[in-house]
Order: C-alpha cells, then structure tokens, then sequence
C-alpha cells in the first residue's frame, strides 16, 4: 500500500488555512481551528501535536496527537491476570510513568483522532499512520529537543464503520481492545412529556422521580465571564468524578470551556446545578449539527443521593436534545446501565495499542487480552420498537 508523506507541526497555529480549507475540515466542529486550539492552549500539561498527510503536495488528511505521561502500572490493578503475568507486567511498570502518543482526543469519547479529505482512501491514511508511530520511522519526532520520545503508541475509539479502516494498524503489530461504549439515544418525540409517555410504567417511574427528587435544585446556564468566576468550585466537582475513575490520562482545565464558550456560543452547554446558593453540580455538552453529545460532569456527591443530582442531569440531557430539534443525543461512556434505563443503546468502540519495544509489546499481550469492557445490563424501556 502507498505510503503517504507527512509533515509535523506542534501547534494547530502552524497548520495553514488553505490547508484546512482544502481539506475541508474548518466546517467541522471536532476539527475545527477553535476547538483544537481551545484544548491546546489551556491544557499545557499535555503536549498537543498534528501530523499532515500529503499526496502530490496536496493535504488530504488531519492527525491529532497528544503526549503525556502515564502511570500504566495502576491501570492493572483490577484486570483479572494470573499471578504470573501479573508480577511480569508490575516488575515491569512498576514505579514507571510511560510516555503515552494518543491518536485522537483523549477528553473526547469517539474517533476524533483523525480528519481525512472526503472521497481519499481512509485506509491509506491509516496505515501509513501505523506506519509512522512505529520506532524506525518516528526519528524526527524523537529527535525534537522539545519533544521526549513515546514508548506507547495509542489509537483510540473506532466505531464498527470506522474500524473497518482503522484495523489495518494490526498489520504493523499493533494490538486490539474493546472500550466502554458510547449510549447513545435516537430523539424522536416533539417534547418530554410524549418522550416519558413512550416509556414502560417502571421506567416512566424512574424519569419522575428524578425530577421530583431534584425540583428543589435551580439550573442555571453559564457563560465564559460565569465559567472563569466559579472555576475554583467547578474544579472540586469535576475532580470528585475523576478522581473516581479506574483509568484516568489527564485531567481537562476548565478554563477550555470559556474559550469554547467565547468560540461557539450556544453550541457549548454548560448547565449548572444549585441546591439554595451552593454549586452543587454541572453538565456540559456540544450540539454539532443535528447532534446532541454530552461531555464531562461535575457532582457533589454529598447531594447526589438526596436531590438525584446525576438521574436529573440525564434527564436533561434528553429533556435538551428534544427542545433543540437534534435527531441523537450521545450519553457518552461510563453508567452505562442507567443510561440504558432512559432508552440509551451502546455503540462499540475498539482502540489500538503498540510499545516501540518489541519484547514489551510481547508483555503487552496477555494484558491486552484481559481487557473486557465491563457488563451491564441492557434496558428495553421502550413500549414498542417505534417508541
């Protein structure tokens, strides 16, 4: 298969505006020019690159690349390996941060990862991707003063379409998994009543009594002066979920959102949550077309069980896809049960995984193989298939 040329450049202000144009990615919300640099320059903490494809001198596609340090040893603690592989993979790891290279966007929950010119093969892109993030071909990025050199290599969050391209990064010893879907619910009513209306007597019961336990808290919508001015709270409430996740690469600095704020106006949710004059919540989300995808949360979990803080802010995730006309709201990962009770329906997503070191990467394997996203039970909270 050809072999594509590439450029790097190390920051999304080196990527030229006839590029994007030609490749026509400055209408894409993901991809745009002002999303990029809104996670790049508030999140110094992670090193943001973007690799250029090119076909006769001509750009045909968009790679995002992010760096960062990872402890992997605290990532195996809860897979179930024998002791054997066990002690090989934390001898191995242990007390180690390894520098991770993410294709894609590690605060996102999709293929975000890479933008390819419409009608140009994917497939090619993708294997000369996987070509690139092999070691005897990534010495210019490694040979950056101002760059350390990765030891693993990620590919993250492809969908079953979307893998069907990815896949041929198999090919160049890369390794498969599957992650925690994405719940994603098709919106197909003129209002939340007729939605709940479509719902089974027990699930109906749920969605009421999320609101009811919460109708005592007050939403109130921010903007990006709102967002810097209670950034200090945010911050606390954000890293109550964070801090409970079993794998976690980096944290998002909220000060990303006030220049998404300032970007895209409306398009940028950012609801928070009340209980008298205390901040005891938020949800965030992004309409992109016709669209609804929910993105990070904030809760005080002190609250959460008395005013059904969490329950409320995904029933307005639902309750907000209806009144903005999208056709789909995506919950994103994680809960995915709950989501399920409301109507949700998991998307499978797979991802790639290679070290540069090729008896590493034989060390990788057992574990690789050990993970399994985690079970749940599916929901049908539906009256009827047409809902």
């Amino acid at each position: 298969m050809k072999v594509l040329k590439t450029k790097y450049c190390f920051s999304i202000s080196e990527v030229s505006e006839d590029t994007f144009r030609t490749l026509g990615c400055d209408h894409s919300f993901y991809f745009s020019r002002h999303f990029l640099a809104a996670f790049e320059t508030s999140n110094p903490h992670i090193s943001f690159s973007y690799l250029l494809f090119y076909e006769d001198k001509s750009p045909v596609a968009l790679a995002i690349l992010q760096q960062m340090d990872v402890a992997l040893d605290n990532a195996i603690e809860n897979l179930p390996l024998s002791d054997r592989i066990a002690r090989s993979v934390q001898c191995y790891l242990n007390n180690r941060k390894s520098r991770v290279l993410v294709c894609g966007n590690i605060f996102l929950s999709g293929s975000f990862g890479l933008y390819v010119k419409n009608g140009f093969s994917k497939r090619m892109v993708y294997d000369t991707l996987s070509r690139k993030l092999a070691p005897n071909l990534f010495r210019e990025f490694k040979s950056l003063k101002t760059q350390r050199s990765s030891n693993v290599f990620f590919l993250k969050d492809f969908n079953a379409q979307e893998d069907a391209y990815a896949n041929v990064a198999e090919q160049h010893q890369f390794q498969s998994f599957t992650m925690e879907p994405n719940m994603r619910l098709a919106i197909n009513w003129p209002s939340f009543e007729r939605y709940k209306e479509s719902l089974k007597s027990k699930y109906r019961v749920k969605v009421n009594k999320a609101d009811t336990t919460s109708a005592s808290l007050i939403v109130k919508h921010l903007n990006s002066a709102e967002i810097l001015e209670h950034k200090k709270r945010l911050e606390e409430l954000y890293s109550n979920v964070t801090e409970g996740a079993t794998f976690n690469a980096g944290k998002l600095n909220i000060e990303t959102y006030v220049q998404l704020k300032d970007a895209f106006g409306k398009n940028l949710i950012f609801n928070t949550y009340w209980k008298d004059q205390e901040l005891v919540g938020f949800a965030t989300g992004f309409k992109v077309g016709k669209q609804l995808d929910a993105h990070f949360i904030g809760i005080d979990y002190e609250y959460n069980k008395q005013f059904a803080i969490y329950p409320r802010m995904l029933n307005d995730y639902v309750r907000m896809a209806i009144d903005l006309g999208v056709a789909e709201v995506n919950l994103g990962r994680t809960a995915a049960e709950i989501k399920s009770t409301l109507g949700a329906v998991p998307e499978h997503l797979r991802c790639y995984v290679k070290h540069k070191r090729s008896v590493a990467n034989m060390l990788f394997k057992p574990l690789i193989r050990q993970i399994k996203m985690t079970e749940f039970k599916q929901h049908t909270p539906f009256k009827s298939l047409s809902k």
